[in-house]
């Protein structure tokens, strides 16, 4: 009796034991989850002021900053513990960042900009990675995007000496994902003339940039930067055209625009083969609304106003607009009394007498 008596207490014991036991382990769980709960808390507070820091950072236009603020809000990510990655929420933050990674990653490309004394590759190769495993998550429009882009980076390296890239496999494989890719396209017609291909080669290229209607200042941003590259009567009388095209589809030129307008007009007046060239391709009456809106901008400094103003006359006559192109003969002569010794002067003075004749 005795010992059933002791055995019995041993198991009531050992019972709650057990008890005591399940209910220190219940007790851990929960309190593993609660520190679970409140740890996935603080990560999302750290990502979200992370990733809106990077945001910032890059309408800034510090890409470099906005590049590390988005690594950090990776990193949080990536660090989240079991109980946060089964509890859910944070593969659609991981999405987020991402895609604002490749985002910031294609800006930072297009625009090109290093710090003196380093080269394009040394953005470039910190960037290749996201685009290429964004590329090949990627389909369609978006795909295209990105491969344009890394053909982009491709296209910097190799201009910092790499000569193995060709830039043109990734912009080919772009178009086969979306045939008008504004960025493909016009990166591709950058490329034909960078290698001194022919203009109309490149001009299919623009021409599919635009017809996309999507990065339409992009596009002509990289058009006129591709034909800026090789100076030739053709080229300049293109660019030319490229503004027009621009400011008929309301796109608006800034002031580096507005002083290559003068230069190039500067150049023409004095070469009657270049602005044989310009005629070709800008009617007069084109050139007359491009001359108006550039004399219109404001900020000219003297010789880049009358240099204008000529242009301007040349042109209102060559669209048979001679009473104006004579009101305008006469402006420009008022304003030469305080230049006497102009280039202009004589051929103001004919043309005074020669529509005055009419």
């Amino acid at each position: 009796m005795k010992t059933e008596t002791a055995n019995s207490r041993v198991g009531a014991v050992m019972k709650w034991v057990g008890i005591f036991t399940a209910l220190i382990s219940f007790g851990g769980a929960v309190y593993g989850l609660i520190h679970s709960a409140s740890e996935l808390r603080d990560h999302k507070r750290i990502f979200q002021e992370q990733f809106k820091s990077g945001q910032t950072q890059e309408a800034a236009g510090d890409f470099a900053g906005a590049w590390d603020s988005f690594t950090h809000a990776e990193a949080t990510v990536a660090d989240e513990g079991v109980f946060a990655k089964l509890w859910g929420g944070l593969s659609a933050e991981q999405r987020q960042v991402r895609t604002a990674e490749q985002d910031l990653a294609m800006e930072w490309l297009r625009s090109s900009r290093v710090p003196e004394g380093t080269q394009f590759s040394t953005i470039a190769d910190k960037l290749v990675g996201t685009l290429t495993v964004g590329a090949n998550a990627s389909s369609g429009a978006r795909k295209a995007d990105l491969l344009a882009h890394l053909g982009w980076a491709y296209f910097l390296k190799q201009r910092d000496g790499d000569e193995s890239l060709r830039p043109d496999t990734e912009y080919k494989e772009a178009v086969a994902a979306d045939a008008n890719n504004p960025y493909a396209n016009v990166f591709w017609g950058h490329w034909i003339l960078w290698n001194h291909g022919p203009l109309s080669g490149a001009n299919e290229r623009f021409a599919a940039a635009l017809s996309s209607g999507r990065a339409r200042a992009v596009v002509y941003q990289f058009q006129l930067s591709a034909l800026a590259n090789v100076r030739s009567n053709e080229m300049d009388a293109a660019w030319l055209r490229v503004l027009s095209d621009m400011q008929a589809g309301g796109e608006k030129a800034d002031s580096a625009l507005r002083d290559e307008v003068c230069n190039r007009y500067a150049q023409a007046l004095q070469d009657p083969a270049l602005k044989q060239q310009i005629l070709a391709q800008v009617p007069a009456t084109r050139q007359v609304e491009l001359l108006q809106s550039a004399l219109q901008s404001g900020g000219l400094s003297e010789v880049q106003k009358t240099t204008l103003d000529v242009a301007l006359a040349e042109s209102l006559e060559e669209a048979g607009r001679s009473r104006n192109a004579l009101e305008v003969w006469k402006r420009i002569a008022v304003e030469l009394k305080s230049q006497p010794h102009s280039i202009w002067s004589e051929r103001v003075d004919a043309a005074i007498k020669r529509l005055s004749k009419k």
